[in-house]
């Protein structure tokens, strides 16, 4: 069952990470939450193909790298969604953060800290400006990522060798590795887990 927005307000209460100017190399995500309280629906984008990303063409919540300007890591995931899908979450509730997560390419650290932010955007599923940097952008219902008949995996190929990654399927797209990663963060808080297959 899909958690209502109270119950996700209760879950996330006092966890707030401190709003301050980050250390070291930082990235920050918005998990932007919108739609009824009863059926609410979390912002996904698909990034464009780029050949120097390493994560092009990979499903991903709105955010990216904390620049020097921003005043806290929750600053750069709010500057990031307005500039890749152009939600505005200056003055939109903010429901709290999850734990800080070491960033892995290839299963390496590469030595960035990413940390997840919530908001409720409201009840209205807004429409999507997405920048060139952004395929595509969904809201993507919280019932289908625990539906378990979503479930699958991904192969990837490691060290020469391919390896299948639990992933949750939407639209023809695998939702996997740090996003998944995020996601069952965020349901685990509620005592759910997100779609995993068997």
């Amino acid at each position: 069952m899909s958690p209502d927005l109270e119950r996700i307000r209760r879950a996330l209460s006092g966890t707030q990470l401190p709003d301050r100017q980050p250390e070291g190399k930082q990235a920050a995500v918005a998990l932007v939450l919108a739609g009824h309280a009863a059926d609410l629906h979390v912002c996904l984008i698909l990034r464009a193909e780029h050949a120097p990303d390493r994560w092009s063409g990979h499903m991903a919540l709105p955010g990216g790298r904390v620049d020097a300007g921003d005043a806290s890591a929750r600053a750069g995931a709010i500057r990031e969604t307005r500039e890749e899908v152009g939600l505005w979450l200056d003055r939109v509730p903010y429901l709290g953060s999850l734990e800080s997560l070491p960033v892995t390419a290839g299963g390496k650290p590469t030595g960035i800290s990413l940390d997840s932010f919530v908001f409720h955007l409201g009840d209205m599923l807004e429409p999507f400006t997405p920048s060139d940097e952004v395929a595509e952008a969904f809201w993507v219902p919280l019932r289908h990522l625990l539906d378990p008949r979503n479930a699958g995996s991904r192969p990837t190929v490691r060290d020469g060798l391919t390896q299948s990654r639990p992933a949750v399927l939407f639209q023809g797209h695998y939702i996997w590795g740090l996003t998944y990663r995020v996601l069952t963060m965020f349901f685990e808080r509620m005592q759910l887990r997100i779609a995993q297959p068997d």
